[in-house]
């Protein structure tokens, strides 16, 4: 007798699947995971982290709005790779679907003899951990992954419900009763508005990470549009008196619209603590050879000077990769000096701001002294990019 082939990409309660003829030795194997209490998906091709929230909003906790760190992923808002089970991670996976961003639960396989290193990736996914950011912007619609991975660990998500309300989900859903915030309707969902969101990210969030979370949804290119650095802040002066509320007004007095990505918002901040002038954001250039207009990431216009970070995304193919130098090569020699930072200087930067000192006193500008950034001071300047220790 043939197993029943379980469809791929569902959400199901244990009745139906029963009603599909699954057994319940196999309900209870490997065949499925268990998602809520008495739901599950099948393990080697899960539902999407979109459907997981559709069905704990609508069945498992009725009316309960999708918060935190999963609204985030949800709408696009740059947040840290390893928090809640990697959903960070999951989001550099995201794909659009009907004009939606859809988060899968599990990492598209990676071709065994390609990876990061030499930029074969597969065309639907390129590695960008560092970022958090999910990869399609160019409003495009993809459909999931060829092949993923299968399930071993699900997202953790989480809602909020008020108080008094049901207070468990399972363990992979986190529940919080709180008063009534303003809510935002996003792919058929429920979900905090994405200044609540903010406030609610800031409780869980280090500095940095909080400043990125803001930054990348005011950036040049939001996938959700219509927030606004002023409106930000005056929901935050709101927020006084609530959890969150505090680091998020000193997040806010960091953050910049326009940026592109979290690698350039960890620059802009590394910058300013070693005592360099903050840098004008994605200041538009004319390329001389191509005849297109450019973006710097960061730049000095009256020294012509451009700092510009380059995370895995500019090394995704040969191509990309090609583009980039072309690009800089042809800045260069329209008298633009450029230096160049990767995620390890993020976390040593010794060597860039050092490159970046010789560069300002070349040019006859001021610059702070070494020692801003010299022995112990490269360890208080440098961050991470992985978890908190």
């Amino acid at each position: 007798m043939r197993a029943t082939t379980l469809p791929p990409r569902v959400l199901l309660s244990s009745a139906d699947w029963r009603a599909r003829g699954v057994s319940s030795k196999r309900l209870a194997g490997r065949d499925l995971t268990t998602i809520f209490r008495g739901f599950s998906t099948p393990t080697a091709v899960p539902a999407t982290v979109n459907t997981m929230c559709h069905v704990l909003q609508q069945v498992v906790v009725p009316g309960a709005v999708i918060s935190h760190a999963t609204v985030a992923a949800l709408m696009g808002i740059a947040i840290p790779w390893w928090i809640d089970n990697e959903i960070g991670k999951l989001s550099s996976a995201a794909y659009l679907s009907d004009s939606v961003l859809t988060i899968p639960s599990t990492l598209p396989v990676t071709p065994r003899s390609a990876g990061p290193e030499d930029g074969h990736m597969p065309p639907h996914w390129t590695e960008r951990v560092e970022s958090g950011l999910p990869l399609r912007r160019d409003g495009r619609s993809y459909g999931p992954p060829r092949a993923s991975n299968p399930l071993e660990t699900p997202p953790l998500m989480h809602c909020r419900v008020e108080p008094g309300t049901q207070r468990s989900a399972g363990p992979h859903v986190v529940v919080h009763r709180t008063s009534a915030r303003p809510t935002f309707t996003y792919g058929g969902l429920e979900v905090s508005h994405p200044y609540v969101a903010l406030l609610e990210l800031a409780g869980v969030l280090e500095h940095d990470d909080l400043v990125i979370a803001i930054d990348s949804l005011i950036a040049r290119r939001p996938r959700v549009t219509g927030a606004a650095l002023e409106g930000i802040v005056a929901a935050a002066e709101s927020y006084s008196g609530l959890w969150g509320a505090v680091p998020l007004r000193r997040a806010l007095a960091d953050a910049r619209p326009h940026t592109d990505s979290p690698g350039e918002t960890r620059t802009r901040l590394l910058l300013g603590r070693a005592g360099f002038p903050e840098p004008v954001i994605n200041l538009p250039v004319h390329d001389p050879h191509s005849g297109q207009m450019r973006y710097l990431d960061m730049a000095y216009p009256e020294l012509k000077i451009a700092v510009e970070y380059d995370g895995d995304y500019h090394r995704r193919s040969k191509k990309q990769w090609r583009q980039d130098q072309a690009r800089k090569d042809s800045l260069a020699s329209a008298g633009w000096d450029i230096r160049t930072l990767t995620g390890l200087d993020i976390t040593s930067p010794a060597r860039l701001l050092s490159a970046l000192r010789r560069t300002f006193r070349r040019l006859g500008a001021s610059a702070p002294p070494e020692s801003n950034w010299s022995g112990r001071s490269e360890a208080r300047l440098g961050r991470s990019l992985g978890p908190p220790t």
